[in-house]
This record gives C-alpha cells, structure tokens and sequence, in this order.
C-alpha cells in the first residue's frame, strides 16, 4: 500500500475526493465525478502534519543564483540524476516526491519527501510544475518558483486552490510507462465474444483459479480503461498496479465479466455506455472532470479474491 500524501488539486478534480481515499488533502475539493473503481474505505490514516515538509527559507522569492526563464519561472538545481529518458504526458506516470507553498510558506500541497512517494499524472499537475517534471530525469531535484498563471492562478473551477505566485520542490524518483493501447480498442474483433447484456469480451490469459467473485467479493486487479479513439481514461497503475475494488461496485459490464472471472484470468471488455459510465444523450453536456460517456474498452486482471 503507498504511503498516505498530500494530493495535487487538480487531481482531485479528475478521479473526485473518494478515488483519494487512502490520502490526505490540505484543502477540500468540491464534489467531483465517480471514479471508475470506487475504493475501498481507507484505515486509520496518520495525521496530516506528519505528512507536511517546512518551507525552505527561500519560499517567498527566488534567490539571485535561480535560472530564471522568460515565462516568469525560476529554478534551482537541487540535484542532478543519473537516468536517460524524460517523462512524456500520456505516455508515462510518474513517482515524486514534491511539496507546493504558497509564497508565506503555507503548504498547499504534496507528498511526504521521507516517505513512499506519490504517483501522478502529468496533466494533473499545475502547468508550469508538469513542464519541469518533463525536462528532468530520474533522480532529479529542484526548487521552482512559478508564476500564478503556471500554478493556479488562471485556473477559475480550481475554487480553493491558491491564486498566487507558488514555490515548489520536487524530485522525479521514477517513470512508469503507461500501459499500450489495444489495437483492437476501436472495436470488439471477430473472434470476440458477445453476451445478451451486450458486452463483447476476449479471454486474453487463462487462470489457474477455482473460484469466481460473487458482487459482494473485494478483489485485487490490474486494470486500464480507454476510450474508443484509443484516449487511456484510467489504470491501476496511478494507485500503484494493483486496485482494490468491490465487484457491485464496478462498472455494470465489469461487474458482469467479474462474476464469470478467476483469479489469474485477464480479459478485455468492449463495454458499450449503459454498460460503463452512460450514453450521451443529445444536448447533454460533458462534464470537463465526469468519466467518459459512450462506449469503454477495459483490460481486467483478476489477481486475488481477498473475500
């Protein structure tokens, strides 16, 4: 299980408040869309301050030595990694350890940099924090001053996020590939099979498991959900590979497949709108943070029935 941290706003926003269940977060998000695995209640969790970092003296402003850049962001070269690639948006995850203050030193946001670090999303992260993380390698560590437009200032749905000048410390500790999109996630194949409910699904690996799940199971799986044009919507591996759910929880036509499953069994499931987050119906407006509506392609894992 990943450490308990201090999750990015914007995050919030994309997966809602339940989908960070097993963290803390300095600021109350509003309501947000479901996730696509609602999770299972978190244990007793350790107080939010022993997850905060102490600003360092420099949080107000960037002292004479920072790089400084012509969009208004400034540096500092904490240290320096030692790994190759860089990690690309929509092409990877990646493992930081980071803290936001606002420029009195208040902490807004982050993880804990003694503990296991977060995993995120480039796109969840503040614009002008995401460009630095794209630039560094693993290993990489840096102090950044952004301007309120490269944090949250420009952001207006982000109501309680702050709207000034932030400071930052990260550090890229690892990136993690996505996972490929299925060549077939336009449409279901021919040798696919078809269920009355209207799921079409492939069995992908076979398992060596005895039991299938009943909807009151809780199961761990590895699991990626996209959209037919090939757009990963979510994937375990954000939470850390594996993801605890619920089976009456699950989407209904992942919910239909689970019941069939054993453990060891990985399919992929060509779920049409009722049987994912909905159908779009004309005139209805995507919510900017909802789960896609209209068709869903899923690769499930079923790792273990805990229950």
């Amino acid at each position: 299980m990943r450490a308990p941290r201090l999750v990015p706003y914007s995050l919030f926003l994309t997966l809602g408040a339940s989908a960070c269940g097993k963290t803390g977060a300095v600021r109350p998000p509003p309501p947000a869309a479901a996730p696509a695995v609602p999770p299972e209640p978190a244990n007793a969790r350790p107080s939010l301050a022993a997850w905060m970092t102490p600003p360092p003296a420099d949080v107000s402003a960037p002292p004479p030595d920072a790089e400084r850049d012509p969009n208004g962001v400034a540096r500092k070269i904490l240290e320096r990694g030692t790994g190759g690639p860089h990690p690309v948006a929509g092409k990877a995850y990646v493992d930081l350890h980071y803290a936001g203050w606002e420029r009195n030193g208040k902490q807004f946001e982050g993880t804990a940099f003694h503990g296991e670090p977060g995993r995120y999303d480039l796109k969840d992260l503040p614009d002008g924090l995401a460009q630095e993380v794209s630039r560094m390698v693993e290993g990489d560590k840096r102090r950044l001053w952004l301007p309120a437009a490269l944090a949250y200032g420009k952001r207006d749905n982000f109501a309680n996020a702050p709207k000034g000048d932030m400071t930052f410390e990260v550090e890229l500790m690892r990136i993690i590939p996505l996972p490929p999109t299925p060549p077939d996630v336009a449409a279901a194949p021919k040798d696919a099979k078809t269920t009355k409910s209207g799921l079409a699904y492939l069995v992908l690996k076979k398992g060596a498991g005895k039991v299938h799940p009943t909807d009151e199971t809780r199961a761990s799986v590895i699991y990626a959900a996209w959209t037919p044009d090939g757009h990963l919507y979510q994937s375990s591996l954000l939470g850390g590979d594996l993801a605890p759910v619920r089976v009456k929880r699950l989407p209904p036509g992942w919910r239909e497949a689970m019941l069939h499953m054993v453990e060891g069994d990985k399919w992929r499931l060509w779920a049409p709108g009722k049987l994912a987050f909905g159908e779009l119906k004309p005139g209805q407006e995507v919510l900017p943070f909802g789960p896609p509506l209209g068709p869903i392609v899923f690769d499930v894992e079923l790792v273990k029935i805990i229950e």
